[in-house]
């Protein structure tokens, strides 16, 4: 049960099926968004590439919000630190490790790496000890951390 009194917000998306095993999801504020199926998904639903327009699939774009997520709030601690994040000076890569589980896909990992462009007077140690501390206050990482493995890397330059 939720305890009401906890609740933020509630998201509200809706989807429309649409040619090509593509879903249209519409999203807030930004609209409807394609998610589809390429690659190995494709293959492993026995959907030929040539029948379908690939798109980003629903398991590529959770990947890319963890990241995103986790860069987020990365971002957000070193900006405390006086560290600058934007104009390139924090990036970050990720890879979504999608395996057959029984039939299903899933994502079994998520690997984060970022790299930091040090700013003149920003500790090292204070920019690593942040990257220690900073899945445990992501919220998706929370929401997914007990069921995908979710691991960062720290680059510093």
């Amino acid at each position: 049960m939720i305890d009401s009194s906890a609740v933020v917000e509630t998201s509200r998306v809706s989807v429309e099926a649409a040619p090509g095993r593509t879903k249209l999801v519409t999203v807030p504020l930004d609209g409807q968004v394609p998610m589809g199926m390429h690659g190995g998904v494709a293959e492993h639903y026995k959907v030929p590439l040539d029948t379908i327009e690939p798109h980003a699939t629903t398991l590529d774009y959770l990947v890319g919000a963890t990241a995103g997520c986790l860069t987020g709030t990365l971002s957000g601690m070193l900006g405390q630190l006086g560290q600058p994040t934007t104009d390139g000076a924090l990036t970050s890569e990720a890879e979504g490790t999608i395996v057959n589980d029984g039939g299903v896909l899933r994502i079994a990992a998520v690997h984060v790496r970022y790299r930091v462009r040090l700013a003149e007077g920003v500790d090292p140690a204070e920019v690593a000890r942040a990257h220690d501390r900073h899945t445990r206050h992501c919220p998706i990482a929370r929401t997914i951390g007990g069921c995908v493995e979710i691991t960062t890397t720290l680059e510093t330059v």
